[in-house]
């Protein structure tokens, strides 16, 4: 097709209400079955160091390795364990807080100890396209792309099965905090858990006084390596637009980091990656201090 043809229908695409996100919905949807009949899955490769095993799971002594549920996963990323046996292994606070979309747990599945993400729900204020792509598959098959596509990374946890029907993803769960968390530790009220009471869930306010906290506290012990786990994502044509501190994961035997969420990430292939890759760039910057060329580069 001749350059400029293509360009015109690109920006008439565009136009069209929804037609991006069918576009993308349409691309990683391909993409990820792809992998899959090509057996991708079955390549096993060995978990990341802060992976945790069935052995390091208390209730496994008594009920063995099979397949069931460990624990649920709150919306603060906090375990809360199933079996009373593994409460002390599982459990860092008291009080759990209600996701507010998709379904986390932590599970046995075919000898590897799980995140089980099921892509179901969506917050009530969440705009009907969001509803809309999201029953479609959109979100789900966007981080089955993206984690297939940075599997061999040692920076993200191997995802392990896509189950289609269920819109489930399993991915290594890692036993650690995240830097929210850390700073959370701190004394910072970064948590939903402690703004929800104060009405700041949703506050737009939010992301700028814990970029701050963050930055006056450790955030300068951790730039290089996450400017290393952004450059080596880039290069595989992943760019994640959901850049916060609680997606990014301290693991507790070596305290290696860790990206642990993909559902908003733009992979390179499909519509406007470059625009959202400085977009990407943009939001590393800001939350990481890094200098990535963004958008006003």
């Amino acid at each position: 097709m001749n350059p400029e043809l293509r360009r015109a229908l690109d920006q008439g695409l565009r136009r069209v209400p929804g037609m991006d996100a069918a576009t993308r919905l349409l691309a990683v949807r391909i993409e990820t079955v792809r992998a899959l009949l090509a057996r991708r899955l079955d390549e096993n490769p060995l978990p990341v160091p802060d992976a945790v095993t069935p052995s390091d799971i208390p209730s496994v002594a008594e009920l063995g390795p099979g397949d069931r549920v460990l624990a649920e996963l709150d919306q603060d990323g906090f375990a809360f364990a199933i079996h009373p046996a593994d409460v002390p292994f599982f459990n860092r606070r008291s009080e759990k807080m209600p996701r507010l979309r998709y379904r986390l747990h932590v599970v046995l599945r075919r000898g590897y100890v799980c995140v089980r993400k099921r892509f179901i729900g969506q917050p009530r204020n969440a705009s009907l396209d969001a509803h809309l792509f999201s029953l479609l598959g959109l979100f789900f098959y966007n981080e089955a792309a993206s984690l297939l596509r940075l599997r061999d990374l040692p920076s993200v946890p191997r995802i392990r099965d896509v189950h289609l029907a269920t819109r489930a993803l399993f991915i290594d769960y890692v036993r650690g905090k995240t830097l929210q968390q850390q700073l959370a530790e701190r004394g910072e009220k970064v948590l939903d858990i402690d703004l929800a009471p104060l009405g700041q869930l949703f506050d737009p306010d939010r992301d700028r006084r814990e970029i701050e906290a963050f930055a006056q506290g450790e955030g300068d012990a951790y730039r290089d390596r996450v400017e290393e786990i952004v450059r080596a994502m880039n290069a595989r044509g992943v760019a994640p637009l959901d850049v916060k501190l609680g997606n990014v994961l301290i693991g507790e035997k070596t305290g290696a980091l860790y990206w642990i969420d993909f559902e908003r990430a733009a992979l390179e292939g499909t519509p406007r990656y470059r625009e959202r890759l400085a977009e990407h760039h943009d939001l590393v910057n800001r939350w990481f201090g890094l200098s990535l060329p963004g958008g006003g580069a």
